[in-house]
């Protein structure tokens, strides 16, 4: 069942302080809707703009909740440049990461960055466009010495339920 309900300009606040990086678009809002679409996934509207999600992701060890900038915000406004850790992957990667498939090592061609396994990576292809949003399940220097297996699980991508309820909610 889907709650929709607007943030006091107190719990943005808290909510702004909380979200590290991602804070200085909620202390700027004028307005934030909360969109709860299920118990894993909280959409937040911040004004009119779906911009931002918070998962509760399955790892090996437990559930983690995750907020991470949509993949709609890249387009909505591309001068947006998030200070996360960016892998860029071969042009034979991107149709099996925009259907979900996590991403492989041998398909990345730049890491870029320093992160730790459970870290928020951003996914991109060789013409800098951003796919995909995904969990480091290894650290940035693990990641480099090695050359099989999967390296990253994909946790929003293009065309996936949130980017198709972000478009929805942009048009409404």
């Amino acid at each position: 069942m889907v709650k929709r309900y607007f943030l006091s300009n107190k719990d943005i606040k808290e909510l702004s302080n909380a979200v590290g990086e991602l804070g200085s678009l909620f202390r700027n809002a004028k307005k934030v809707e909360v969109y709860e679409l299920n118990e894993a996934v909280t959409v937040y509207i911040i004004d009119d703009k779906p911009l931002v999600a918070k998962l509760m992701i399955k790892m090996d060890t437990g559930t983690k909740e995750y907020i991470i900038p949509l993949l709609t915000y890249f387009y909505i406004n591309p001068a947006y440049m998030p200070n996360y850790p960016v892998i860029t992957v071969d042009d034979g990667a991107v149709p099996h990461i925009v259907n979900g498939a996590d991403v492989m090592r041998p398909g990345i061609k730049e890491i870029s960055g320093n992160f730790n396994t459970g870290d928020v990576l951003l996914i991109r292809d060789l013409k800098g466009r951003y796919i995909a949003i995904g969990v480091s399940l290894m650290s940035v220097d693990e990641m480099r010495n090695t050359t099989k297996g999967k390296v990253i699980k994909v946790i929003h991508h293009l065309n996936d339920k949130l980017w198709s309820l972000a478009k929805e909610l942009i048009k409404q």
